[in-house]
């Protein structure tokens, strides 16, 4: 009967310490790791925007009228010179004919005034001859003399007259001219605004109709918007990836090459204000072909590259509130050795937990750069600890310090690679 007794108290004891044991692996949280290393961690700051050409020229006529000829179509080549559009031309040719005839009535003038001039100046040279022999009265001799003087006066001003003449009929032929709008450059027609019999306004004497644009599609520019906040980290040179809407699963690279001094501001006045400043990326050679003005953008700029540098993965850094004053008391000493990344009112602070013996410890760290991946660690760790960097909600909730932890590292096959 005893040995009865001892058996069964064995066998319930037994059984509550698989319950035990059971229970305590029920309220462990499961977490992925990874070995805290040396890394390559490359800073970027995002930004988006538009797809530019380095040249775009805006074609619009220089005198009035209503569009004849349209010889190209949006998307054709085009060479500098190339007739791109014709404006009527009636009215500035009847113009032009006036000014014509006005000059050569105005030349006929000068050939008259001319043989005038040799009229006159043959009397004058024979009333001199008189005049020696006193067979002309030197009153008659003055009058000569006059009548030449008038002459050579009367050819100046009709050459003057020929010639404002001359430069009113240049004047007009220059305006008949411009109802051929020639291309300024090699190009392509990346936007045609008006069509044929559209009547246009030429910039002569207003501000003109745009009527296409012609833009050397051989550089192209990604135009982003940066924060103020992000844009004092670029500098001239920097490496850009840019990722276009409309070539998903294609990367562009590039260098920056001009940073506007000249804020632009939008939302003035409302929540959503904000301070952007546009930064101009040159994209490389290669593929750049494919673009088209106005595409959607997203560039990564690459700020800062530190190599072979202590990181932690990004998923492994989070925020708490502090709690106690222990806590507060380490938070402050960063804050001291690591001025501009905490502020005197910051009330939280990173920390990381690490796994000791299926426990979880929350460590303070000081970070440094970070990218999509990981994060440079300052101060905090020294490396070869084992940070848990999954599952999200426990990073960023659950885990406290001494809280029990199961790690599940299957299908983890990127385990403390870059």
């Amino acid at each position: 009967m005893r040995t009865i007794f001892i058996v069964l108290a064995s066998f319930a004891g037994l059984i509550i310490i698989l319950v035990l044991v059971s229970g305590g692996k029920k309220d462990a949280i499961v977490v992925q790791t990874e070995k805290v290393g040396y890394h390559t961690v490359t800073e970027e700051v995002q930004a988006t925007g538009k797809i530019q050409p380095q040249v775009m020229v805006k074609v619009s006529p220089q005198v009035s009228g209503e569009i004849m000829e349209l010889p190209f179509k949006e998307g054709d080549h085009v060479k500098k010179g190339n007739l791109v559009a014709k404006i009527k031309a009636l009215v500035f040719q009847e113009q032009y004919d006036a000014a014509e005839a006005g000059y050569n009535s105005a030349k006929a003038q000068v050939e008259q005034q001319r043989a005038n001039m040799i009229q006159t100046e043959a009397n004058l040279k024979r009333g001199k001859k008189l005049n020696e022999l006193h067979l002309m009265s030197d009153q008659d001799y003055d009058a000569a003399k006059a009548a030449y003087a008038s002459s050579v006066a009367a050819v100046s001003a009709a050459d003057y007259s020929a010639k404002a003449a001359q430069g009113q009929m240049r004047q007009l032929q220059e305006s008949l001219n411009w109802t051929s709008v020639l291309s300024p450059m090699d190009g392509v027609i990346t936007s045609l605004i008006s069509q044929l019999g559209e009547k246009v306004v030429g910039t002569a004497s207003f501000a003109g109709t745009e009527m296409m644009d012609i833009s050397d599609l051989s550089l192209m520019n990604a135009m982003v918007d940066v924060d103020e906040n992000d844009v004092v980290n670029i500098k001239l040179g920097d490496s850009v990836k840019i990722s276009i809407d409309a070539f998903p699963g294609r990367v562009f690279t590039g260098k920056v090459i001009e940073i506007a001094n000249s804020a632009k501001l939008s939302g003035t006045g409302t929540q959503d204000q904000s301070t952007n400043f546009t930064v101009k990326v040159r994209l490389d050679d290669f593929g750049a072909q494919d673009l088209r003005p106005g595409m959607s953008c997203t560039a990564r700029i690459q700020t800062q590259t530190k190599p072979n540098v202590l990181a932690v993965p990004l998923m492994a850094v989070t925020r708490r509130d502090n709690e106690d004053s222990q806590a507060a008391d380490s938070i402050k000493k960063i804050r001291e050795s690591n001025k501009g990344t905490f502020h005197e009112d910051d009330e939280s602070y990173a920390i990381v937990f690490i796994v000791k013996k299926d426990t979880a410890k929350s460590v303070t760290v000081k970070t440094g750069i970070s990218d999509n991946n990981y994060v440079e660690i300052l101060d905090g760790l020294k490396g070869g600890e084992e940070v848990v960097k999954g599952n999200f909600r426990a990073v960023s909730k659950e885990l406290e310090n001494g809280k029990i932890v199961k790690v599940d590292n299957s299908g983890n096959s990127a385990k403390g690679k870059e």
